[in-house]
């Protein structure tokens, strides 16, 4: 077993996978930096109580962005691979368009419910009353599904160096506006953080739209994106849900606790939150290319390999996990200080307690993007929906703070449990070799509905 795993990991070094794994893996390191750069500076130019908020509404608006991303996130990079990988360009770009078309509805759907139950989501949102507030956390949430579209369309192309690069500046820009903003407060942190948002956003489009895009010449006929926009809503409306629940997942503790304790409480619970953010890092930047990868490996009728390197990588994924925790554990007060300031060390307890939802959310983060590469049955949003009400119930159940940790970690093992069954469920389904072409069959219908 130990001689297959580095023969596999010899053999991957030598492909383009490994480029692809060593730019992805290189941003991520990058991004982690300016989180931790982002984290000390905000948590030392605000008060405990402002750093709560700040984290509040943070949450919320990765909520809201993908929410407004509606699936896109997952259906971009999947398609396109496969549209790529059979050398369909012109279906690539009426899927592109089609996709963007997609966003902007859902968008300006995600703005009107903003508009109607506006009462209701001031304290989910922003946690007061506050109509400026407010309106900025939604529009740079519009800002980062902007971004995030351009993310995953160079997911899809394969293209990871400029993911990477794209990604990479704006996390970068965040830190360093931060310790230049002046009268630092939680609306010019956000409001300064749209535009950063926006002028990248837009330099990487119109940089793509000179390179010429996906060389496609082609005119795309009205049939055509019709056709593309029903391929997109039928794989990515399902997962929409997904994407909420994820997201809401970290978002909904937060608002939970500010409810029922304080902001103070939120910027406590927040630390362990970001420890436990830091030590999935590294599990979460395989995914970017484990998805397009898969999914061209079904369009060329190769699923086997990209099987058999889920499989290896399931055992290196555990067993550098259960090194991570027991790294973070040992060394939570350190990390608290480095991230933070001594103000923090009274999380020190409840953060080691949800350092053990690291290994059960690396075995998901592993195992998410292949189950959505192989199915258009959205699986992952089931894992989640089930993983977010048993969150929701465990909150409403607990009577101490300590109790929230403990909850937060066995909903983590339910997540982590519910992708680990699914995937090799799919994956002896799979194995058989009529199973590519039942599924390439299967697109093509969704197609031609």
């Amino acid at each position: 077993m130990i001689r297959n795993i580095f023969s596999t990991l010899k053999e991957l070094l030598r492909s383009k996978m490994a480029g692809d794994v060593m730019w992805t893996f290189a941003g991520q390191v990058l991004v982690l930096l300016a989180s931790f750069a982002l984290n000390k500076v905000l948590s030392g130019r605000l008060d405990v109580d402002s750093f709560g908020e700040y984290n509040l509404i943070k949450r919320s608006v990765t909520v809201i962005s993908f929410v407004m991303l509606a699936g896109t996130g997952i259906a971009m990079p999947r398609y396109l691979a496969i549209y790529l990988g059979k050398g369909d360009n012109a279906r690539a770009k009426a899927f592109v368009r089609a996709a963007i078309l997609f966003v902007a509805t859902a968008m300006v759907a995600m703005c009107a419910a903003a508009t109607i139950f506006k009462p209701k989501l001031y304290a989910i949102v922003t946690g007061r009353d506050d109509i400026l507030l407010y309106i900025v956390a939604f529009v740079y949430a519009a800002m980062l599904t902007a971004s995030t579209m351009i993310y995953v369309y160079f997911r899809g192309k394969n293209d990871f160096k400029r993911f990477t690069i794209s990604n990479v500046l704006i996390q970068l820009l965040l830190p360093a506006s931060a310790l230049i903003i002046p009268g630092i407060n939680t609306l010019n942190i956000f409001v300064w953080w749209t535009i950063i948002t926006a002028v990248v956003t837009l330099f990487f489009a119109i940089g793509e739209s000179m390179r010429g895009g996906l060389h496609c010449s082609e005119r795309i006929t009205k049939q055509a994106l019709k056709a593309e926009y029903k391929t997109v809503a039928k794989y990515a409306l399902p997962r929409l849900w997904g994407d909420f629940f994820l997201f809401a997942f970290q978002a909904f503790p937060l608002v939970y606790i500010n409810h029922h304790y304080n902001n103070e409480s939120v910027a406590y619970y927040s630390v362990g939150i970001t420890i436990i953010t830091l030590g999935t890092a590294f599990y979460s930047f395989l995914g970017y290319i484990l998805l397009p990868y898969v999914s061209k490996c079904l369009s060329k009728g190769n699923i086997r390999d990209a099987i058999r390197k889920v499989n290896y990588f399931t055992v290196i994924y555990v067993l550098s996990a259960i090194l991570v925790m027991a790294a973070f554990y040992l060394l939570t007060s350190d990390m608290i200080q480095l991230l933070f300031t001594s103000e923090y060390l009274v999380a020190e307890s409840l953060t080691q307690i949800m350092i053990l939802a690291i290994l059960p959310q690396a075995i998901y983060l592993l195992y998410r993007n292949p189950i959505d590469a192989v199915s258009v049955f959205p699986f992952n949003t089931v894992v989640l929906g089930v993983s977010f009400a048993a969150l929701v119930g465990v909150f409403y159940m607990s009577s101490t703070f300590e109790n929230l940790a403990w909850g937060y970690v066995a909903v983590s093992c339910l997540q982590g449990f519910g992708a680990f069954v699914t995937w090799h469920l799919l994956k002896k389904r799979h194995s058989k070799p009529v199973s590519v072409s039942q599924h390439t069959s299967e697109d093509s219908r969704t197609n031609e509905e």
